[in-house]
């Protein structure tokens, strides 16, 4: 069969499903499995989305809305929501609905990229961001976040920027270091583009910051570039499995979206967008989240970070923590990430993500969303400590 041979498919997996997969198979031979694989909460959604989604699929109207860009009470929900969080005007129309944000990112790169063009991407990055590249063909260029100080390394951005980019991706807080961009630093990628790229601003974990309160680019005055921003309910409101994203675009991008829409999703399920709206009348659930996840990432630093050859990058925000193992792997001769991810599930039934699936080959990532996550810390100090 011929299909298109540009990617390589085998290299590109996300080693976080192989994972997750290794722990379901474990625990169907009744292991004892920890799993700080998927950023999805591990509490249950909140009651009463739960009531408005139950509403609306008892409610034959309401259940069998087509609407290809999204509910028009979502959007119009959205831009009442950004309206007291940030003082800003969007038009509902500006919202466009899809099932979470990853095919967002995908139509957004097939719109406004092609062969001949360059998207500039964090090192690390999340992977989703290479593959929609690497889909178009654009090649693929990366500026550095800093880690020894999680800041942003403003001349590997400076540098790595050309005339060919056409688009700059920025992720604050980031998956999977958990580092937060700062106004200064925003201002200072806005000015480095000066309006020649379009700036997808990926703001999905922008209500988990965990020591400051982080920058918004809707709250930049005076800004030369054009800012797309992605947000989805799957993280604060615990929605991972219903897949309800959003992108918040300029007029321009309002029709060719929804135009692909059309033809390649018809509708996100309306059942699950009337959840939506019902999450954003209750903030406190982000805070049940923020205050966990803040304790559980004070726990593994503490835990972790007294043995020999670990180190826990700190996290400012997010679902994550990235574990630098580098001299670990080297003096225990692990040579991949994956194996490393291998070995720890087989020994302490504990599935964390190798780091290579976001560009840091001698790490593993963790995410916060375990009831047993210190426990799965403790094991992983047992497995570092005894080797």
């Amino acid at each position: 069969m011929e299909f298109r041979q540009r990617i390589n498919y085998y290299d590109n997996r996300f080693l976080m499903f192989i994972l997750d997969k290794m722990a379901y198979e474990y625990e169907l031979q009744g292991k004892d499995v920890i799993r700080m694989t998927l950023g999805k909460s591990e509490l249950p959604v909140h009651p009463r989305i739960i009531g408005a989604m139950t509403d609306a699929l008892e409610d034959f109207e309401k259940s069998a809305k087509v609407f290809p860009a999204g509910l028009p009470e979502l959007k119009n929900e959205l831009a009442a929501h950004y309206s007291s969080k940030y003082d800003v005007d969007i038009p509902a129309d500006n919202f466009i609905i899809s099932v979470g944000t990853s095919t967002i990112f995908r139509n957004l790169f097939h719109l406004l990229t092609n062969e001949k063009d360059e998207v500039l991407l964090p090192l690390p990055y999340y992977s989703l961001y290479n593959f929609c590249a690497q889909l178009t063909g654009a090649s693929i260029k990366y500026y550095d976040i800093d880690l020894q100080t999680l800041r942003l390394n403003r001349e590997s951005f400076k540098a790595n920027y050309s005339d060919k980019t056409k688009i700059v991706v920025i992720n604050t807080p980031g998956n999977p270091l958990g580092n937060i961009l700062t106004e200064d630093e925003l201002y200072f990628i806005d000015e480095v583009v000066n309006g020649r790229a379009v700036i997808i601003n990926d703001e999905i974990y922008a209500n988990m910051c965990f020591d400051d309160k982080g920058s918004s680019v809707m709250q930049l005055k005076n800004t030369k570039s054009t800012f797309i921003t992605t947000d989805a309910f799957s993280k604060g409101y615990r929605m991972y499995s219903r897949r309800v994203g959003y992108c918040i675009v300029p007029d321009e991008l309002v029709l060719p979206l929804t135009v692909i829409q059309h033809h390649t999703l018809l509708t996100a399920d309306p059942v699950v967008q009337y959840g939506a709206i019902e999450a954003l009348h209750h903030p406190d659930e982000i805070e049940i989240l923020r205050t966990s996840y803040k304790h559980r990432r004070d726990y593994t630093e503490q835990i972790l970070n007294t043995i020999d050859g670990i180190h826990v990058y700190h996290s400012k925000g997010s679902f994550y923590c990235t574990v630098d193992c580098a001299n670990f792997m080297r003096t225990k001769g692990y040579q991949t990430s994956l194996a490393l991810a291998e070995e720890i599930m087989k020994e302490k039934y504990v599935a964390v993500v190798p780091g290579s699936d976001f560009g840091l080959p001698y790490t593993i990532r963790l995410s916060f969303s375990s009831l047993a996550y210190e426990e799965g810390i403790d094991r992983l100090a047992e497995f570092f400590a005894a080797k």
